[in-house]
């Protein structure tokens, strides 16, 4: 009765008797809880938890070193001309970056399944001193349940070596392939604007080095699949004529292996755009009824020729073309700058049939009579032309227009009756602006050219100013190219050279085409520099970014 009234008790009014037995339980738990055997140190006699060595923490630190078959000093091998380490294969690798740190501990012997490593870092060394070192943490078992864990500095040594291709570059043989890109033209048009398409789709990436010579460009490559993707490239963007073959460099009769230089010739097509072609009667059963004189509107995997009278146009593929090539009767050097006085354009039934193929800036052109008179003409005599042109949509009266006149080209050796049966005298091409080269706010990245030795350096400004007009005026043209917006600095000094090489064309510039084509400014890309001016020497990147980005706010002095 006195135990079971006293358990039902708070325990603050609990009898003291039952409080004290409490404690004592307490006290026996505690104390066979603390009661853990030890033994002393056999090296230094201080108590410790007994383990297969006999030894404490302190005596393992100081008499057991796990570091013993870890290499301290290693010889890292590194190219001297392109900086590459060679891991092996040679790879590209900053400073104190963790490719670096990875290339470094692949080199370090001793480090395995037994001795694990737990952290590594870069210890700071001068520059110029040839060697890297490196702070590791690693950790071994020594016994069971005891780990030790110790730090150490590998040293390495940077050994200057050389690459394999860097002894290439010291030889005749430091290419293994060669596109050679050829065009039989007067001019370099088609080239400067293949080189923009390459800048655009970066398949320059795998050219070791380009050299340019008067008839073309040479792409140098390392490997013979690297060229053919090149060339296929190539043939995606312009109709060309491939020619393959191989020079023996080397050969070896015991184990009958041979050594290659592999050269792949593109022969592009002679026929560029705003050029007039002659296609003789009969000459392809896909082009029957089109015109003797043809137009050529634009080249790219194919030629698409128009008829300057009724709008009609073909394609032409390219294999089709080098089947039975077309003659260029005129180019653009043969032009003529006439004045529009009057444009008259006709219904569109009275027009020929529809074009089977879509023509750019169909919407724009329509065919109509248009009178010009020649420019150089103008206050001389009244000789007027009344010309049935493609371009009677987008010419108004006192616009100016190129075009061919016919009457003063040489067609020796063309069936000259066909010609007549045409009844044309001129052909009107384009429309023609005003310079606006002064005020240009926008540039063409180029790729890195190397001359070849003993040849006469090639001049494109003329070649590049028409490539730029063409990018001006035709939209679809623009969208596969880059276009780079000018900074402050380097629109300000192209603007002070060309009004000190043109000043006296002042007045002309005053007298612009309301409708002159412009690029938008959303079509440019601006070159972005970042700068690190942390080290002695600042370092520049550049890079395309939108106009558009928002702009990185500047760091405090």
């Amino acid at each position: 009765l006195k135990s079971s009234f006293s358990s039902s008790l708070p325990l603050s009014v609990r009898p003291w008797w039952r409080a004290l037995r409490m404690k004592r339980q307490n006290d026996d738990v505690m104390a066979s809880g603390a009661a853990v055997n030890t033994v002393l140190c056999c090296s230094c006699g201080v108590p410790m938890v007994p383990n297969q060595t006999m030894r404490c923490a302190q005596c393992l630190k100081a008499e057991v070193s796990i570091i013993d078959g870890i290499s301290r000093q290693v010889a890292l091998p590194r190219c001297r001309n392109c900086g590459r380490y060679n891991r092996p294969p040679w790879t590209k690798a900053e400073p104190e970056s963790r490719e670096l740190l990875g290339l470094c501990l692949k080199r370090v012997k001793g480090i395995g399944k037994d001795v694990r490593l737990v952290d590594a870092s870069f210890i700071w060394t001068e520059e110029h001193s040839m060697r890297i070192r490196v702070k590791l943490t690693v950790q071994k078992e020594v016994a069971a349940s005891s780990v030790l864990q110790q730090t150490m500095v590998v040293e390495f040594q940077v050994v200057n070596q050389q690459c394999e291709d860097c002894q290439k570059s010291f030889t005749p043989h430091s290419w293994n392939a060669i596109v050679q890109v050829r065009q039989k033209v007067p001019h370099r048009r088609t080239l400067c604007m293949l080189e923009q398409l390459i800048l655009k789709n970066d398949a320059h990436s795998k050219v070791l080095s380009l050299k340019q010579t008067p008839e073309g460009l040479d792409f140098h490559f390392h490997q013979r699949s690297h060229a053919q993707r090149f060339a296929d490239f190539i043939d995606s963007c312009a109709p060309n004529m491939q020619k393959n073959s191989r020079h023996l460099i080397s050969h070896d009769a015991t184990s009958n292996s041979f050594c290659f230089k592999y050269t792949i010739l593109c022969e592009l097509c002679p026929i560029c755009s705003d050029d007039i072609v002659y296609i003789p009667k009969g000459h392809n059963a896909s082009m029957n009824g089109c015109a003797p004189l043809m137009l050529c509107h634009k080249v790219s995997n194919a030629i698409r020729l128009v008829d300057p009278v009724s709008l009609r146009a073909w394609d032409v593929p390219a294999n089709e073309y080098f089947k039975r090539p077309f003659v260029v009767v005129c180019s653009r050097s043969h032009l003529t700058e006439y004045m529009v006085l009057n444009v008259e354009l006709e219904d569109e039934k009275s027009t020929a049939t529809k074009a089977r193929h879509h023509v750019p800036g169909k919407g724009k052109l329509a065919v109509g009579d248009v009178e010009v008179a020649r420019l150089s003409d103008l206050g001389v005599n009244d000789e007027r032309h009344i010309v049935r042109s493609h371009l009677a949509g987008v010419l108004r009266p006192g616009n100016h227009v190129m075009g061919y006149d016919l009457r003063c080209v040489n067609v020796s050796g063309l069936d000259s009756d066909a010609i007549e049966l045409q009844n044309a005298d001129i052909l009107l091409v384009r429309r023609q602006y005003k310079n606006k080269r002064k005020r240009r706010g926008w540039e063409l990245k180029r790729l890195d050219k190397a001359q070849v030795d003993g040849e006469v350096p090639v001049d494109e400004e003329a070649d590049m100013e028409e490539i730029m007009r063409d990018l001006e005026e035709d939209e679809e043209l623009r969208k596969k190219v880059n276009l780079y917006r000018l900074g402050a600095s380097d629109a300000g000094a192209k603007k002070s050279a060309a009004a000190a090489a043109g000043a006296e064309d002042e007045d002309e510039d005053a007298e612009e085409d309301e409708d002159a084509p412009e690029v938008p400014l959303a079509e440019l890309l601006e070159g972005l520099v970042l700068r690190d001016d942390s080290g002695p020497f600042a370092t520049v990147v550049a890079q395309a970014a939108s106009p558009f980005a928002p702009t990185p706010m500047p760091e405090p002095p």
